[in-house]
């Protein structure tokens, strides 16, 4: 049984995507190869996760009935 062809559209978007990851992963190798941005990265992360921490730690409010 032949394999059939994706439709145009699904092969632009899969073809977009692949790309658009190859760019991802080739800005992230940058970041990791320069220190400066990859401790100001990390900094920035540490501060989200506390910010998500402290929204996650609250007490759920009431509902109303």
């Amino acid at each position: 049984m032949a394999t059939k062809k994706p439709s145009i559209g699904l092969y632009d978007d899969a073809k977009y995507r692949a790309e658009d990851d190859m760019r991802t992963l080739a800005r992230a190798k940058e970041i990791e190869n320069d220190r400066k941005r990859m401790v100001a990265a990390q900094k920035c992360a540490t501060e989200k996760i506390k910010e998500m921490q402290s929204v996650v730690a609250k007490k759920p409010m009431a509902r109303k009935k």
